[in-house]
């Protein structure tokens, strides 16, 4: 069933926005890098509005939800800043909805005429955001804080994620002593 693609990101900088295409699944693959680019932004300010557009995403891992939440939470408290999923499926809705992602995270089911102009020029000016950039130690701090995130945001996540966080911090704990 799978035809050779594989998650993916690209960005690209196009009027102060930081427009960021989340292709095939945004999944725990992708996650880090995702994060890494955020911050990167965030910490030089270079650009104002970031947006991930979901118009090619087929679904969501618990990681990819968890990573974009916390990433909501760190841009709402800085004013200078803002974060938007655009072009929302009604099935990646509802698994944002199912974790309490919702209500955290700005988006549209459809872009604005402004918002469909930008994303336009995306493709022509996207960079690729390389998957396999993180350590095993990077992408398994990542994947736990995102899970831990999800239970932040909506304690009722706790029961769903218990032994997966065990897991993590255990998987976090080993690759520290390697």
């Amino acid at each position: 069933m799978d035809s050779g693609k594989s998650d993916n990101l690209t960005a690209a900088f196009i009027e102060h926005t930081a427009v960021i295409r989340v292709e095939r699944r945004g999944s725990f693959k992708i996650s880090t890098p995702l994060k890494q680019f955020i911050h990167h932004v965030v910490d030089t300010h270079s650009a104002s509005r970031i947006w991930l557009d979901m118009s090619d995403c087929t679904g969501m891992d618990s990681t990819f939800m968890g990573v974009v939440a916390g990433l909501a939470c760190l841009i709402k408290s800085r004013s200078s800043f803002s974060f938007k999923l655009l072009n929302l499926s009604e099935k990646n809705q509802k698994l944002l909805t199912t974790l309490g992602v919702d209500r955290v995270v700005d988006y549209s089911m459809t872009a604005t005429d402004e918002e469909k102009s930008i994303l336009s020029r995306q493709e022509k000016e996207a960079e690729p955001l390389e998957p396999d950039s993180a350590s095993k130690l990077e992408a398994a701090e990542t994947t736990l804080e995102a899970h831990k995130t999800l239970v932040d945001i909506n304690p009722e996540n706790l029961p769903k994620f218990k032994s997966v966080l065990e897991f993590l911090r255990e998987d976090v704990h080993n690759l520290h002593q390697e």
